[in-house]
């Protein structure tokens, strides 16, 4: 396979999850924060997704929640990792760190890929003002390649 054919293929695994992301349907978490694909960058293994703001996601003072911000930054960090390893993928750590508020109408999240390993996936993630361009919050994550039909036999005796 050329580079070229990985570099399609890379930006086809991620615009074919953020599509299935939004095909969940309403009252999924992931489906009601709306991720929009804009574009990814298969040397620098990462992708970036847009986010509108939705009043339902404000604070008490007008600003995107700090719950919903984090699942911004999961979701990118984990259609990152999928798209890359194309298998299932599940966070097994991330942390946060908030670094102005929310207050735009649109953000994109950006992820890259620090290391792949055979089983674990590190990412960063950067969160910026679609509009003013400013970096909002920084994130980094472990998502753990998962196998859900072996994991779910066993929890269930099978």
């Amino acid at each position: 396979m050329t580079n070229k054919n990985k570099e399609i293929d890379f930006e086809e695994n991620v615009q074919k999850i953020v599509n299935e992301i939004k095909g969940y349907g309403f009252g999924m978490l992931n489906d009601m924060i709306d991720p929009q694909f804009v574009d990814c960058d298969p040397e620098r293994m990462s992708c970036r997704v847009r986010y509108k703001k939705f009043k339902w996601e404000d604070n008490g003072r007008g600003e995107v929640h700090g719950g919903v911000i984090s699942a911004m930054m999961d979701t990118t960090m984990g259609i990152n990792a999928i798209a890359l390893t194309a298998d299932s993928v599940s966070t097994a750590d991330m942390t946060i760190s908030f670094l102005r508020p929310f207050t735009g109408k649109s953000f994109i999240v950006e992820s890259e890929a620090v290391q792949v390993g055979s089983r674990v996936i590190r990412l960063m993630a950067k969160a910026y003002d679609e509009e003013t361009g400013k970096c909002l919050a920084m994130s980094t994550g472990s998502f753990m390649k998962v196998d859900y039909e072996h994991a779910q036999g066993k929890q269930l005796g099978v």
